[in-house]
This record gives structure tokens, C-alpha cells and sequence, in this order.
């Protein structure tokens, strides 16, 4: 159950850098274009390295706003056991 709340708010992280990046940079091509390579680096690291990071529904959500930073996050979240980890 602790998992879920790790993951939503990591969602609402991945909303706020949503927001600033919005604030911060006008071009919506530059952010779509950021969440694609996040997304595609994703999937490389998985297929690599094996990482064991599930591509669901919140995954998706959070590297598409997110971008890299998102990415980070799932990645840092994954490697403290924290979110994003076989039960």
C-alpha cells in the first residue's frame, strides 16, 4: 500500500515539473521531444540493464511529464526500494 503513495506522488512531482517546465519554457515541441527520449531511454535502460522498472500506466505518466527528471526519479525511487520494485 506504501508503494501506491510513493508512485502518486511521484505523479504530482512529475505535474509540478509539468507546470514549471510549461512556466519556464513556451515550446511544447522541446517538451515533447524531452518526454520521448526520457520514455525511449527508459525503455533502452529495461531492455539493457535489466532494471525490472514497469511500463504501466504510471510510468508512462510520470517520464511523459516528467521527462528526464521523471526518468530520475523512477530510476532513484526503483534503486531505495521505495516504488517501482517487485513486491
Amino acid at each position: 500500500m506504501g508503494n501506491q503513495y510513493a508512485e502518486l506522488g511521484t505523479l504530482v512531482l512529475a505535474l509540478a515539473a509539468l507546470w514549471l517546465l510549461f512556466a519556464l519554457i513556451p515550446d511544447p515541441i522541446a517538451l515533447l521531444t524531452h518526454s520521448i527520449f526520457a520514455f525511449a531511454v527508459l525503455l533502452l535502460l529495461n531492455m539493457i540493464f535489466k532494471l525490472g522498472i514497469p511500463v504501466n500506466i504510471i510510468t508512462i505518466l510520470i517520464v511523459a511529464i516528467g521527462g528526464v527528471i521523471g526518468l530520475f526519479l523512477i530510476i532513484l525511487l526503483r534503486f531505495s526500494k521505495i516504488a517501482f520494485h517487485d513486491e
